[in-house]
Order: structure tokens, then C-alpha cells, then sequence
């Protein structure tokens, strides 16, 4: 029996293949989505690297970017839609799961090793509820009732709520992405686009850069608005997650995760960033009573797919 699990992101997918012969960890790949027109032919790919090409998949677990519940499903920030009918006859899958990317990347996140971890608020985690957001081609975010799992993290589309600016170069943002956008959520800061926005705006006719990785070379250099950007996306990112920490109150951590978010992880300086988190009015104490976490590793959402596809029997999640 040969099983896939995925982590499909708007610009990269991740697939890890095991069992039927396989042997040890998973063997993983990754593809860059630009040079694909579907997700099948992603999943081909894979097969021909393996030299298993004409070998049915028997077990399929799919961590997608946006709603799951349609069909077909249509990913979010990335031009591909998904038959469930016919994923299974092309591959001949007998056990098909899709789920919420940040379903898998909260399982992963959870379960993620102390080494993986930038502790940003040290307190002591529960049992209690636990919030996974990250940004990487868009924002996403999910929810466990309990760091037990006994059920699947609940998906949400928490990234798209209403951007609040909380200073005055945070309202100038604002009304620069309002102009050119309309509506502007988190998402259009706290993602790589937004990082890339948000440079645009603050350099002006100087900007330099046209992508977050430049833009993060730039600010390793201490150019000063490649580094005010990133500064911004942390500030943001902090007074979001406190909005989390607010409307959760996860007991059992707080994780920020994502391919965006690990590759500015040196910027999130703890005490930075708690200035941000928790700059609630009132309300301050209660968010300093929550754990939060940054996960350096970019395949945290991969790892919870490959345990989706591991999970024992009989499933909890059924």
C-alpha cells in the first residue's frame, strides 16, 4: 500500500510518500507551483521522481489552502480546483481525506519538538484550547479545542478579518491598501504579498525590492525600509495574534507558523513583539497569560498531514 500526504500552499507543494515498499521516514518532495496547471500534475510528477507512475495511491491525505467543504474545491491564492471524484479515479485512491491546510498545520504546530520552537511569551501550556495562525502566500488560521486531539483542529478564515490599525503609520498603511484595494484584512499585511505592499509603501519611488525574500536581504543589510517593512509585520502580527489570544484564550499555546513568518523569524524579538500582543487596554493581563510560540521550521504543515495519514484506527476524526 502506498500513501501521499500533502501540504499544498499557494506556492510550493510539499509530498511525502511512504509505505509499500518505501521503507524509513517518508521520502519528501517539493514542487514549485508556478511550474504547474494543477495539483494532478503536481501529484504525477511526484510519482514519475519515484519511478511509481502506473502505481494507484491507496490512501491520499491533501492539506489545501481554503474552504473544503465545497466541490469542487477551490483553492485559495492559487488557480487550481479539485473533483474529488475524479483525484480518486486518476490515482485510484481508496481512502481520500482533504482538509484544511491550517488543519494540518496545526497538528503539526502542536506537536512540533521544543528545537522548532522560538519561545516569544513563556508561560507554562495546558490542556486548554490552542490557536495556529501563520502567514506564508496568504494568512491562515485554526483552532483546538483541546492540545489533546481528539478531534481534527477546527478551520477557519480568520486571516481575511478587518486589518484595525493601532498608530499612526499602521493607519497610513491602511488607507494606502484601502485605496487600492477596498476591503483590507490581515492577510493583505501578514502575507508575502502584503510584506512586499507594505515595503512598496513605505520606500515610496525608492523601493528596491520586489519579492519578501529580497526584501528580507535588504533588511539583513539594515536598509532602512526593508527593515521598517518588516518591523510593521511584526507589529502587526502582534497585535493580531493578540486579538487571537483575546477571542481563544488558548491555554494551550499560541503558534505562529508558516513559510513567511520562519523566514523572518530573527526579527520577531520576544520583547517586540509582546509590546504588540499585548497592547490591549484592559485586557492586558489576560493575553500575557497566554503561551506563544513561533515555529522555525517552513514543513510544520506537511508533518500534520503525514500525521493525518498515520493517525491510529479507528479514527476520531471520521
Amino acid at each position: 500500500m502506498m500513501s501521499l500526504a500533502a501540504d499544498i500552499g499557494g506556492t510550493y507543494s510539499r509530498l511525502a510518500w511512504f509505505g509499500d515498499g518505501l521503507g524509513g521516514p517518508p521520502t519528501k518532495q517539493v514542487f514549485d507551483n508556478a511550474e504547474f496547471d494543477s495539483l494532478e500534475a503536481v501529484i504525477e510528477k511526484g510519482q514519475a521522481e519515484l519511478g511509481r507512475g502506473t502505481q494507484p495511491v491507496d490512501q491520499m491525505v491533501l492539506a489545501v489552502p481554503g474552504p473544503v467543504q465545497r466541490e469542487p474545491v477551490e483553492l485559495t491564492n492559487i488557480n487550481w480546483t479539485l473533483h474529488r471524484d475524479r483525484l480518486s479515479a486518476r490515482f485510484r485512491v481508496s481512502e481520500l481525506t482533504i482538509v484544511n491546510d491550517f488543519q494540518a498545520a496545526a497538528l503539526g504546530a502542536v506537536n512540533e519538538p521544543y528545537e522548532h520552537l522560538t519561545v516569544l511569551n513563556p508561560v507554562t501550556p495546558d490542556d486548554g484550547p490552542a490557536v495556529i495562525t501563520g502567514a506564508g502566500t496568504g494568512l491562515g488560521m485554526a483552532w483546538l479545542a483541546q492540545r489533546d486531539q481528539k478531534s481534527l483542529p477546527h478551520p477557519t478564515e480568520g486571516g481575511h478579518i478587518d486589518f484595525a490599525p493601532n498608530n499612526a503609520d499602521q493607519l497610513d498603511l491602511y488607507r494606502w491598501l484601502a485605496e487600492r484595494y477596498g476591503h483590507v484584512s490581515y492577510e493583505r499585511i501578514l502575507s508575502g504579498d502584503g510584506l512586499v505592499d507594505t515595503y512598496r509603501h513605505v520606500a515610496g519611488g525608492s523601493a528596491q525590492a520586489n519579492t519578501p525574500a529580497q526584501i528580507a536581504a535588504l533588511a539583513k543589510q539594515s536598509d532602512a525600509h526593508a527593515s521598517r517593512a518588516v518591523q510593521l509585520f511584526v507589529a502587526v502580527f502582534g497585535a493580531y495574534a493578540g486579538n487571537l489570544a483575546l477571542a481563544f484564550n488558548p491555554s494551550g499555546g499560541l503558534y505562529l507558523c508558516g513559510g513567511l513568518t520562519s523566514h523572518l523569524a530573527r526579527w520577531f524579538e520576544p520583547s517586540a513583539f509582546m509590546v504588540a500582543f499585548a497592547a490591549k487596554g484592559r485586557m492586558a493581563d489576560v493575553v500575557r497569560r497566554v503561551p506563544v510560540y513561533l515555529v522555525t521550521r517552513r514543513d510544520t504543515g506537511l508533518a500534520g498531514a503525514i500525521r493525518m495519514a498515520n493517525r491510529p484506527a479507528p479514527s476520531p476524526w471520521a
